[in-house]
């Protein structure tokens, strides 16, 4: 792997992501490359003439101002530059910085970004680590469906669950024992000795519903995925960042 991203957006960075990112970058020997997400949701929403912004100390009401939103951008974009060029100095990795506008829908994962793995969590709200993630997330899930993508997803979560202090599990998503079976000796086959200590989990259903149940019973910290896999579009990228509560890998 060559480059990670990770996305940072104007409400609140997730430290957990920018975390799991560095590292992956360091023990993959990657750059790093922050994306400042400014949605275009967002800013066309700030152009309409009826919204009201209230203010929730002085509970004072204004006309929202675009000029001054993206003014206001600006100023967050540099603090989410900041926070990745510590992060990177921490762990001597190569960093770059850039803006991007546009519908996380519709174009983030289509963007011209030359990353091997994108590092995303939820857009417009913050994973604080004692209400959503608990106090002892450790654990890095990784989903693996035998494609080349989704053993390159497992590489990375091998690389990210080399510390002794954290646990590793790979879901399985299959509809009868058969294919679980092919499944886990495939992904041990490439597991080698690390196969030892895997924890396998069947997906019996595949759902997005069925894969929040997991990870909350895991208390998994950090969920990769292949870039293909159905559940980031079901029913968007968006929603399924909203649902998740822990950062996201996506690799390509």
């Amino acid at each position: 792997m060559r480059r990670v991203a990770v996305t940072l957006d104007a409400f609140n960075v997730s430290i957990q992501a920018l975390e799991q990112a560095v590292q992956l970058a360091e023990r993959m020997g990657a750059q790093l490359e922050g994306i400042f997400v400014e949605d275009i949701d967002l800013i066309q929403i700030a152009g309409l003439p009826f919204l009201r912004e209230v203010r929730s100390v002085s509970r004072s009401e204004n006309v929202i101002d675009l000029a001054r939103m993206e003014q206001e951008l600006r100023v967050l974009a540099r603090r989410a530059e900041r926070l990745l060029s510590e992060q990177a100095a921490r762990h001597n990795v190569v960093w770059s910085f850039r803006i991007w506008r546009g519908s996380i829908d519709n174009d983030l994962m289509a963007a011209d970004i030359e990353a091997d793995v994108f590092a995303l969590t939820r857009m417009g709200a913050a994973l604080t680590q004692g209400r959503l993630l608990g106090a002892r997330s450790t654990a890095v899930s990784a989903v693996f469906t035998g494609t080349d993508a989704s053993a390159r997803a497992l590489q990375a979560a091998i690389k990210l669950a080399t510390d002794p202090d954290k646990e590793l599990n790979i879901l399985l998503p299959a509809e009868d024992v058969n294919e679980a079976a092919r499944l886990q000796e495939l992904a041990t086959k490439q597991l080698g000795v690390e196969a030892a200590r895997v924890h396998f989990i069947v997906m019996a259903d595949g759902s997005l519903t069925d894969l929040m149940e997991i990870l909350t019973d895991t208390n998994t910290a950090v969920l990769i995925l292949e870039r293909d896999n159905t559940l980031l579009h079901t029913p968007s990228l968006k929603r399924s960042l909203g649902n998740l509560n822990c950062p996201l890998l996506v690799v390509r």
